[in-house]
Parts: C-alpha cells; structure tokens; sequence
C-alpha cells in the first residue's frame, strides 16, 4: 500500500528536478523515497535489507543514482506545477510511456511498516505499467476510463482522488499530484510528459528520472526473496 505523504507548499523549491524555469509555470518533481513508504529490489548483496530499512531518503537516493537499489512493485513521484509570470495555465494532459521492459534478474525485495499518512491529499494517476504499449505515449483520458487500469482506478481511489484535467493554476499557486507507476511482471522504465496551456502557446515537459534517465519500478514476484 502507498502512503501520501505531505507536500505543496513554496518549500518545494528544494525538489528532485526542476524544469523549464523560464516559462510561464515551473515544474518541480521529488520522488517518494522514505524507506517506510516503499519495497525495495537490491539486485546484489549490498546494501542489505537492514541497512535499507535503517537508511535515511539521501542515502535511498543515493543507492537509487548508483543502481544498487530499485523501487519496487510501486513507484511514486509528486508533482508540483506552479503558476508564473502573470498568468494562469492549464494542465491538459498527462501520458505515460513505458520504454523498456525486460525479465527482472533475481534479487531481493525489501521493506519495512509504514510510517503514517501525511495531512495533503493532492490528486493521484496511478498506472499500471503492464498493460501499456512499449514507446507509444498514453494520455490520462484513456488511462482514467480503460477497463485495463481498473485496479490504478482504485489505488487512486485508496490514497485519494484521481487527476481531474484540464485543472488551471493560478498564477503564484501550485497544483500537485502523485504519479503511481506499478508492475507485477517486469523491470520496467517508464516516463510521462506534462501538457499545459498558458494562453497563447501549448507546452509539453517530460518527466523523468535523475540525470534524465528514465524512472525504473520492478515486481515483487515469486522469483525474488522477501
């Protein structure tokens, strides 16, 4: 089970990523890294399993940089828009593409008991990664209605209120959500593309992983150890 944790607030300025400051709304995305919220895959000996359940959110991120830890089962991201330069915009759309997917290698899985729920309830796009073609963007119009995400309906449903677009932000206001990638069967990378209208023009912005590498969720299947 994913746990919301608290977020949106101008102290979001200290996020994972920052994109395309310089037009008329910025896009700030911080991965859920808390060792109590997530399972985590150690594809070797080390870290340990005591050590990833002992560790902090700069040493899980750490690990993540250095491929020596992987999400799995879930991977969650918050996403903050946040309105600039003297004008609204509207969010239209949010897709999801899954660009790789492969066997998972043997390993461990790990985790600990959640550490609560936080105050916020922003809004939530929970995906099943497993039923998306490979390389070809989904929008949120299809994945909100496709009897194949029934299930991410309802993981949305848990945690929240699912995405509800298009959803203007006012200038100097921030709108946040949870992007929710899950898999059962395969090492899978994904990412997905933000498209807003400030007005005039039509802006789309990828959001990815560290270094611009694509976010990456593995199972939690029969072929690894708990």
């Amino acid at each position: 089970m994913v746990t919301a944790i608290g977020l949106a607030s101008p102290a979001v300025v200290t996020a994972w990523q920052k994109i395309f400051p310089e037009d008329t709304a910025t896009l700030l995305v911080e991965p859920n890294e808390q060792a109590c919220l997530n399972r985590w895959y150690i594809p070797g000996s080390a870290p340990s399993s005591a050590q990833v359940a002992q560790a902090n959110s700069e040493q899980l991120a750490q690990w993540a940089r250095e491929g020596r830890t992987v999400h799995a089962g879930i991977l969650e991201a918050a996403v903050t828009v946040h309105g600039d330069a003297g004008s609204s915009v509207e969010v239209r759309d949010i897709s999801v593409t899954v660009t790789r997917r492969e066997k998972p290698a043997p390993g461990t899985v790990t985790g600990i008991d959640g550490c609560g729920s936080g105050t916020d309830e922003p809004s939530y796009l929970a995906v099943d990664l497993d039923t998306l073609p490979l390389n070809k963007p989904v929008p949120a119009a299809y994945l909100l209605r496709s009897p194949q995400q029934k299930a991410a309906r309802q993981l949305e449903a848990d945690q929240g209120q699912s995405v509800s677009l298009p959803h203007t932000v006012e200038e100097g206001d921030f709108y946040s959500l949870f992007l929710i990638g899950r898999t059962e069967r395969y090492d899978t990378r994904w990412k997905a593309t933000i498209t807003w209208w400030d007005g005039k023009d039509m802006h789309r912005r990828t959001v990815s992983g560290r270094d611009g590498k694509d976010l990456r969720v593995v199972p939690t299947g029969d072929n690894q150890s708990s």
